[in-house]
């Protein structure tokens, strides 16, 4: 029987990597008020009955997030994302695109993907050593497992693109050229694991996004404990009144819950620990459920995004909303506030938006207005003009 044979050797571009800084993530060049045909004699002071004030920290100004990422490619995946969907949480979905399970795993993948869940690369082989060196570093981040994992989703699903990483094992993640292999591989974020031997991967207590997106923590795990391939036995969190109040701790803040779990280290069924936790922090309509690489992603973009007011024309106010960002990577909407004295219609690139209602918010992508007495917010995707009639 023919064995593949897979090249691990370092090359050259790997090794150029190594000292080179990544550029800006994926910026489109050109003015981008030119590509949106705005002049420069139709720019105004904006002064009017119409106000812009400033863009959202979170999609539609929800008070707080739920960011879910679970790891490694089991059979337990698929129980997972059932379990998910019934709670309408949406994950991002870290796999090892090389692991035995693929096979099997990726038409239920492909269902997660649209339903807006996210597919994050965990590399190819998913390498992990108790002994972290630079040498395995250099090998366990080569081209093969980072950009190979990345082709393997894009080939296998319809994700338009692949926004995030996961460290295996959580090695490799504080090494600062390791982080930039990770960029340049076009990830927009990359989520660590860190320290599990000393049990500090249990809570790192993130709570809102990490300075550092390509180490980026998280605020607790939700699963049992576990044996390393070892033995040494590593703590869980499973306590379900623990679980609990840090979600309301972050909640109360206004914050990002991001949690963490191993499909194959949860109990699945109503009295578990894991969907008592799920109803708990599920089903809020004030709350923005969302998986990690969007998540950053609206992060970038919102401060990359600039709004400028126009002549008004026949309108009440008319405004330019533009990016530099690569739309093909930032995929995102936006969510931009203002003070209107009025309700007008409003549309964007001259199509109504209509009225959200106050359903869950599980997307990121969608484009509609929400009003509260003289406040607005309107949520569009960058790059088009802005009218209030």
């Amino acid at each position: 029987m023919l064995r593949r044979v897979v090249d691990t050797r370092l090359g050259w571009r790997d090794v150029v990597d190594l000292v080179r800084r990544p550029s800006p993530i994926l910026e489109c060049p050109g003015d981008p008020l030119a590509r949106l045909g705005v002049l420069a004699d139709e720019l105004a002071d904006g002064v009017g009955p119409i106000h812009f004030i400033g863009l959202s920290r979170y999609l539609d100004d929800a008070r707080a997030v739920v960011t879910h990422s679970i790891d490694d490619t089991t059979r337990y995946v698929c129980t997972c994302l059932d379990t998910l969907d019934a709670y309408d949480i949406k994950a991002t979905v870290f796999i090892s695109t090389g692991a035995p399970e693929m096979g099997r795993l990726w038409p239920r993948l492909r269902k997660a993907v649209a339903d807006g869940h996210e597919l994050g690369a965990h590399s190819r082989r998913h390498r992990c050593t108790a002994r972290e060196s630079l040498l395995f570093c250099i090998a366990a981040l080569s081209r093969y497992e980072v950009h190979g994992a990345r082709r393997d989703i894009l080939a296998h699903t319809q994700q338009p693109y692949v926004w995030t990483w996961a460290y295996p094992c959580g090695n490799c993640a504080d090494r600062k050229f390791a982080q930039r292999m990770i960029a340049l591989a076009g990830c927009v974020a990359a989520r660590a694991y860190p320290g599990e031997r000393g049990d500090a991967h249990l809570v790192p207590d993130l709570q809102t996004y990490d300075p550092n997106p390509f180490a980026a923590r998280y605020t607790q795990v939700v699963q049992k404990g576990y044996h390393t391939e070892d033995g040494v036995r590593i703590s869980g969190r499973t306590d379900v009144k623990a679980l609990n109040a840090k979600f309301d701790e972050v909640y109360a803040a206004q914050g990002i819950y991001s949690f963490v779990s191993h499909p194959q280290m949860l109990d699945y069924g109503p009295d578990t620990f894991y969907e008592r936790h799920l109803a708990h922090i599920g089903g809020r309509n004030d709350i923005w459920y969302v998986p990690m690489g969007p998540l950053y992603a609206y992060h970038m973009l919102c401060r990359h995004t600039s709004v400028v007011a126009l002549k008004a024309n026949d309108a009440q106010a008319r405004f330019a909303v533009f990016s530099r960002l690569d739309s093909r990577v930032y995929r995102n909407s936006v969510t931009l506030e203002f003070h209107a004295t009025r309700q007008p219609r409003v549309t964007a690139g001259g199509k109504q938006l209509a009225e959200r209602t106050t359903s869950m918010l599980n997307r990121w992508d969608g484009e509609y207005v929400r009003r509260a007495e003289q406040r607005l917010w309107l949520t569009i995707r960058p790059n088009t003009v802005v009218e209030f009639r």
